[in-house]
């Protein structure tokens, strides 16, 4: 499954690059997300738990942080396992500077989904992902205006 979009958030890139480096920030801003914590330089372990359809799941899940260009860039590894199946992926996320207060945020990259939570349809995949990225951006946009006092 393709993954692309892009948020424009209030925040210069240097502060939403620490933001986004911290597991407790990270927490909140997760749809689902019941734990995560740093593991290793560039490495984070949680659960998450995830509906699609009728099935709920949760899944114990490693990020991996590589091909690191602070403040600009990096990408991200995702692994999840779980009784409904698995979770991998692999993004690219992109910070560019509009002006001094505001970034755009790009992200893209492919993710494959296995096990029972895969054999409810793609299209209802496909729009519970758009859904849980939607409302994780939503989020993170109002924790960044919150933690910088933008808003």
């Amino acid at each position: 499954m393709k993954l692309e979009g892009s948020v424009s958030l209030p925040a210069p890139s240097d502060k939403l690059w620490d933001m986004l480096q911290d597991p407790e920030f990270l927490k909140e801003v997760m749809p689902g997300c019941k734990e995560l914590k740093r593991t290793g330089e560039d490495q984070f372990e949680g659960v998450v738990g995830a509906k699609v359809g009728s099935i709920f799941s949760q899944y114990t899940t490693k990020f991996t942080l590589y091909d690191k260009n602070p403040p600009d860039s990096y990408r991200l590894k995702i692994e999840g396992s779980g009784k409904g199946g698995f979770v991998q992926a692999d993004m690219k996320v992109s910070l560019e500077s509009q002006d001094s207060n505001e970034t755009e945020l790009t992200y893209s990259g492919e993710a494959s989904i296995g096990g029972t939570i895969a054999r409810v349809g793609q299209r209802l995949l496909d729009a519970a992902t758009k859904m849980l990225i939607n409302k994780g951006f939503k989020t993170l946009k109002k924790k960044v205006e919150l933690s910088l006092g933008n808003k």
